[in-house]
């Protein structure tokens, strides 16, 4: 059993500045922040949590998941310790149900999943910090508390620019989506999420600076700081996965981008426009009917709704168009099991899912990895969140590698030229911050 300290806070944003720092100090630390202030306008109340920001420290007891007994793992891991969980799964736990293979090249190196029972776990409410530590370690509170709050900010850091190079060309990139789209016509699949790779190799990296920039500039309300030794994601994610509360699962699919213009007439113009393109509406609603079929699966009968279709959400640089779909689950659904219905999530998968993943393993060039993954938490009775990584740098401090992956809907009407575009679009505000 936890024990459970509490502070008060008077400037939240600073706070979270000094527990960041704090924090990632640590071999191990995942630190989400929602930027509740921020998002306000734009995101669904369906899914709010109460806090600012969680932040996840130092390992208890961990698990690497793997292979085709992954998310059995995972369930009786959970169901042993039923703790605080914090992790990531990535994209290729797809291989564990099905017979799908992960062949391409991979310059990262994280696990396939990991999770830790952290010995500190950290809450930021608008207000006051409550923590939750492990007993052994409930002694160092008091000490942590103060290295928290006197904790130096370092003055912003210049550094070189950071240029990344594409896996692939633009004319083999667009020759790929025609490929694709050969199969769209045959009728292999509807819709799929063709992704891209821009990477740098021998480059040397300030992890939590180039996040914290990051941070400040996208204010996405699925951003994550995770280090695991050696490895980081710099996640600006705006997409939540899958949630649960209670009995409560929610899934919030993203299909269809705009960029945001300067000038507020032109951009709400830009809005209503976007809102009401058919190829946005349809690749939006085929990927929601996907995680429809995808819930219906653990779901009480009857239960599963679109509490929002192709809600429009606009963020700090593009328009997003967001659909909320939610069901009721039993009680004897174990948080595993729901992941396990759902994963990997339909936005970055394709319509049907299984035939998708198998023809991107063919025609992507590199390895996902983490990128279109998940990262996020599970709560002692049961409850998570976890968000899609993308937007999301991912570095490689040991192997000096640093990798941005960008995808997008494929369907028929899909423009090759334009989803070059769009990808280059996704990936503007974390090559900003690179380009310093």
């Amino acid at each position: 059993m936890r024990r459970t300290a509490t502070h008060h806070i008077q400037n939240t944003e600073a706070f979270k500045q000094h527990l960041i720092h704090w924090g990632a100090q640590h071999q191990t630390c995942l630190y989400l922040d929602g930027h509740k202030s921020a998002n306000k306008q734009a995101l669904s109340t369906i899914g709010d949590t109460p806090y600012e920001a969680l932040i996840a420290v130092g390992v208890q007891q961990e698990i690497i998941l793997e292979g085709k007994t992954a998310f059995d793992d995972l369930d009786a891991f959970q169901q042993t310790h039923k703790d605080w969980l914090f992790g990531h799964l990535g994209y290729d736990l797809k291989n564990a149900d099905e017979d799908l293979h992960s062949q391409n090249p991979d310059g990262l190196g994280f696990e396939d999943g990991y999770f830790f029972v952290p010995q500190k776990v950290m809450i930021v409410y608008s207000d006051r910090l409550e923590a939750h530590y492990t007993p052994e370690c409930y002694g160092q509170w008091p000490t942590d508390l103060s290295a928290i709050l006197q904790m130096a900010l370092p003055d912003k850091a210049t550094a070189d620019p950071i240029e990344l190079y594409p896996r692939i060309s633009k004319p083999a990139y667009i020759q790929a989506i025609e490929n694709i789209q050969q199969h769209i016509a045959a009728g292999d699949i509807y819709e799929t999420n063709f992704c891209q790779e821009f990477f740098c190799d021998e480059i040397t990296l300030d992890p939590l600076a180039t996040f914290l920039e990051l941070n400040q500039f996208s204010k996405a309300p699925f951003s994550a700081y995770y280090r695991h030794g050696h490895k980081y994601a710099l996640c600006a994610s705006p997409e939540r996965y899958l949630q649960k509360q209670g009995n409560e699962l929610l899934s919030e699919p993203i299909k269809g981008t705009a960029k945001r213009l300067a000038d507020p007439i032109a951009d709400g113009q830009q809005r209503e426009r976007f809102v009401n393109d058919p190829k946005e509406r349809r690749e939006n609603i085929m990927i929601t009917d996907l995680v429809r079929n995808d819930l219906s699966k653990v779901a009480a009968k009857g239960s599963v709704s679109v509490a929002a279709l192709c809600a429009c959400r606009s963020y700090a640089h593009v328009h997003q168009l967001v659909s909320s779909v939610c069901c009721q689950i039993d009680k004897t659904v174990t948080p595993a099991q729901a992941l396990r219905a759902t994963f990997p999530m339909g936005s970055m998968t394709g319509v049907p899912k299984i035939r998708a993943c198998t023809l991107m393993e063919q025609f992507e060039s590199h390895k996902r990895g983490l990128y279109s993954g998940a990262i996020g938490y599970m709560t002692p009775d049961g409850d998570f969140d976890f968000n899609v990584v993308i937007r999301t740098l991912l570095y490689a401090a040991d192997r000096r590698y640093l990798s941005l992956s960008v995808g997008g809907a494929i369907t028929s009407a899909s423009d090759p030229q334009m989803e070059y575009e769009e990808c280059l679009l996704k990936g503007a505000s974390l090559r900003q911050v690179l380009g310093r």
